[in-house]
């Protein structure tokens, strides 16, 4: 199994040439509110709320050298490209997004708990982890720096190891079977609710959980060309989920770019699933056609 869909080598250096400086960019925007004089323009006559006339365009430059840069440093190819480093390119992205989505089931439970109860335990933290705008800003970008830093230390490993210990996902019953029905029925009632004019704001935050459960539970057969589809939809989901939100940084500002945040949680599973299931589909469908075909001759 060979990673494909991965930039030059030589695009790692280019990648920390735009990340370094959108970091420190970042950091002057978030916590000491710099913009970059006349790096805007007039977008509305006049204010609104939470829509002011003139737009600076400072905190989408540094998001994109950020995203753009992770990217380039993650998937960059390695000087020795092999199987192994395949192998751990995909243990690499299976855990950050795991670890990305319990973090996120963390901040639902906290931010369930203090709402529902009005509990104030440890207030300070409590504060910073359950502010969804704050935890929404940083998953922009964590599941590419979870993903560098295992894939990296796993790169450090291989120097005294020759394997990748084995990807535990979920047995397929009977959680294929719940994360499908779940996501099914979430889906259906954010439909529903949304045609009604209705909040779907608990289910559409918690849609990515059963979601998940679907993603990270096997197949009936599950072997290494199985492995592989799985890298390739992984790797494809990012992609598309950072393209998406890099367009939608210059497309939508204030309040309008709350919504793509949130939106951000479900694109990376959705697209997953529709990648790896039209994969599947199709290399089974020469199967399909030759049963057909034996079942006109009998």
């Amino acid at each position: 199994m060979k990673s494909r869909l991965l930039f030059p080598h030589r695009f790692r250096l280019f990648g920390w040439l735009l990340a370094l400086p959108g970091f420190v960019l970042g950091y002057m925007v978030v916590y000491n509110d710099y913009k970059i004089p006349g790096f805007g323009m007039q977008l509305r006559e006049q204010s609104q709320l939470f829509l002011p006339a003139y737009e600076n365009f400072t905190n989408e430059l540094a998001l994109t050298l950020v995203v753009g840069g992770l990217i380039f440093i993650a998937f960059s190819k390695q000087k020795l490209e092999d199987e192994l480093t395949a192998n751990i390119r995909l243990n690499a992205l299976y855990w950050a997004i795991l670890a990305n989505y319990v973090m996120y089931a963390m901040f639902l439970i906290t931010a369930a708990i203090n709402n529902v109860l009005q509990l104030r335990l440890i207030e300070k933290a409590i504060e910073v982890i359950a502010s969804g705008f704050t935890f929404m800003t940083y998953n922009l970008f964590t599941p590419l720096v979870i993903f560098m830093a295992r894939f990296y230390y796993l790169l450090y490993k291989r120097n005294d190891e020759y394997e990748i210990k084995t990807i535990k996902f979920l047995p397929n019953k009977p959680y294929r079977l719940i994360g499908q029905t779940l996501s099914v029925a979430f889906a259906v009632m954010i439909i529903a609710q949304s045609i009604k004019r209705e909040d779907i704001t608990w289910l559409f935050y918690t849609l990515p959980l059963p979601m998940l459960i679907w993603v990270f539970s096997k197949e009936k057969q599950e072997d290494e060309y199985i492995s592989a589809i799985r890298l390739e939809a992984m790797q494809l989901s990012v992609y598309a989920n950072y393209i998406i939100l890099l367009i939608a940084n210059f497309a939508f500002y204030s309040t309008d770019f709350l919504f793509v945040m949130a939106f951000n949680f479900v694109t990376i599973p959705a697209i997953f699933l529709i990648v790896f299931h039209y994969r599947l589909y199709k290399i089974r469908k020469p199967d399909v056609a030759s049963a057909k075909s034996n079942l006109n001759l009998l």
